[in-house]
């Protein structure tokens, strides 16, 4: 059995801090290459372990990149909680939901898009694991709707197929965002997102606009730290 099945609470807290750290390598090579340029042994040489003990944790390279890809997934619904406190301002809220979102899947979903020919089930799994991860994105996106809708903020919506459609908008454009700066995308993103929730009565300059400015600057921050 590889170290990684055993992760419960009985699992040494080196052995977890350790199987951290070859994740958070992991996904940081995957996020800057392509699957095929990401060698095993550069990930063991950036956490600091031997080739021989990253294989006892993951068996292979396409355990590695699914985990990674999972690690990735956990930190986006960590963020969207973190983002999405009860009584906080909804239009901001959506805001940072989505910068957050295309944080992420601009990190994950270029790698998964060029996985093909012989590793065809590999990019299959990748994909249902965010379809599986979908539904609880979805649900934390729904209670900024309706909180935004019972604010007067935003207008009468189907909160069923919203979150849906606004997740599937920003996985679409990073995938096919090509040489374009994520900025350029977060901006298309944003005034399409608010555009279409807020209330024609709601003044462009108010609410929808602060939050749209507030959630633009960090994002560039971090887009151009990344370069």
């Amino acid at each position: 059995m590889p170290l990684d099945a055993a992760t419960g609470d009985a699992a040494p807290g080196w052995r977890l801090k350790r199987r951290e750290a070859i994740l958070a390598a992991a996904s940081t090579l995957f996020a800057q290459r392509s699957y095929a340029a990401v060698q095993v042994d550069e990930v063991a040489k950036l956490a600091g372990v031997g080739k021989a003990t990253l294989y006892r944790y993951f068996p292979s390279k396409e355990d590695l990149y699914l985990e990674s890809l999972a690690r990735a997934l956990d930190e986006l619904e960590g963020r969207m909680s973190a983002l999405a406190p009860v009584g906080s301002d909804p239009c901001s809220r959506l805001c940072a939901w989505a910068s957050a979102l295309i944080d992420i899947f601009g990190e994950q979903l270029p790698t998964l898009k060029i996985i093909g020919g012989h590793q065809s089930d590999l990019a299959e799994q990748g994909r249902r694991l965010i379809r599986h991860r979908n539904a609880h994105m979805a649900a934390v996106l729904r209670t900024v709707l309706e909180d935004g809708i019972a604010a007067g903020q935003f207008r009468a919506l189907d909160t069923d197929i919203t979150p849906m459609l606004i997740i599937g908008m920003v996985r679409g454009g990073v995938m096919g965002l090509g040489d374009r700066p994520r900025e350029q995308l977060e901006r298309a993103v944003l005034d399409f997102v608010t555009a279409g929730t807020t209330k024609t009565d709601t003044a462009p300059t108010d609410t929808t606009t602060a939050a749209r400015a507030e959630a633009l600057p960090d994002r560039g921050h971090r887009a151009g730290s990344s370069t």
